[in-house]
């Protein structure tokens, strides 16, 4: 973590630090690229004090630094202590599309409202997180269009959609609705940095109570999640040192 001027780590694998360091998601695997196998296994302590100035000389103040310079900073001490070689290029990763499957969404009852998506119960106050915990997620929409919600299930389940989603389902107009579904954490095996099904957002339902998200959407909306593979940006690296450099 960083506190103040400096950053702290303890028996972190490096991975997790490139995964922070170039803001990948933890749980996508095809995000990185090149990573040799003790990357994961191999750990590491790290202590490191921001300097008290910059390049040119002026007055390093850590309370102004917001996180991407903080990434920034992590990125060339990795790149530095380990000899890290690294490119970005574009390659084939699972992505979806949005299609219809027998709408059953209600059309906007205001079209004038602003389009929104809470994390709340909608206007009825009905909340099946009460009955199933497992339904950890729960949305409701207001005045959405087809081609927000593509965008929206993205930050809706960051866990299982890791790029854009395009939206396919020729519906047009605006819609209110909600939406309730569990999150890959949340049911069995589901660990912060553990590796998801392949398909994660087409899991099978478990039988303990958990509604994956492609199920929620069919069975709520009447909508349907396509797995398609799309050039997407990947971290790639080319040569890094099991030993870091020295202190």
């Amino acid at each position: 973590m960083f506190r103040g001027d400096m950053f702290d780590a303890q028996a972190i694998p490096l991975k997790v630090l490139i995964v922070i360091a170039w803001n990948l998601n933890f749980q996508n695997s095809e995000a990185l690229a090149g990573a040799p196998s003790w990357l994961d296994s191999d750990k590491y302590d790290i202590t490191a004090k921001i300097a008290n100035e910059d390049a040119s000389g002026a007055p390093i103040k850590p309370g102004d630094l917001d996180i991407s310079v903080m990434r920034k900073m992590l990125q060339e001490l990795v790149a530095e202590r380990f000899h890290m070689k690294y490119h970005t290029e574009m390659r084939p990763v699972a992505t979806y599309t949005l299609v219809a499957a027998g709408e059953k969404m209600k059309r906007a009852a205001d079209p004038a409202e602003h389009m929104r998506c809470d994390e709340a119960p909608g206007p009825d106050g009905k909340d099946p997180r009460i009955a199933n915990p497992l339904l950890n997620k729960l949305y409701w929409c207001q005045n959405l269009t087809m081609d927000a919600l593509a965008k929206e299930l993205r930050f809706m389940a960051p866990d299982v959609i890791f790029y854009p989603v395009t939206n396919a389902t020729g519906l047009k107009g605006s819609y209110d609705f909600s939406l309730s579904f569990s999150t890959v954490r949340s049911g069995p095996g589901g660990g912060f940095g553990g590796p998801p099904p392949g398909d994660a957002a087409n899991q099978a339902s478990d039988p303990s109570g958990a509604v994956p998200l492609a199920d929620a959407l069919k069975s709520e909306l009447g909508l349907k999640l396509e797995k398609i593979m799309r050039d997407e940006p990947v971290l790639v690296i080319d040569h890094i040192d099991e030993q870091p450099e020295a202190n």
